[in-house]
């Protein structure tokens, strides 16, 4: 089996070369850490809940400044305030 990948990596060019030497890097870190998480739905689930909401009052806000943004005080057309 070894001579196999030995063939077929000299058939890459020497950036894939290179990614595949870094792709054996990080397995061969993965494999030597003995902390291999797995996924955690429930735990990712509740980081997700736990991060904060907007009230109503802080999309209002927004929304104030929204307004006072689409109507500027002065027109395009002729550099005077708007009526």
């Amino acid at each position: 089996m070894g001579e196999s990948i030995l063939n077929k990596f000299e058939l890459l060019d020497i950036d894939r070369q290179k990614q595949l030497l870094d792709f054996l890097d990080f397995l061969l870190f993965q494999q030597k850490s003995k902390h291999v998480q797995e996924f955690n739905y429930d735990a990712y689930r509740n980081q997700i809940l736990s991060i904060g909401t907007w009230s109503d009052d802080d999309v209002a806000v927004i929304e104030g400044t929204k307004n006072s943004i689409s109507n500027p005080l002065y027109t395009t057309k002729n550099k005077t305030p708007a009526a």
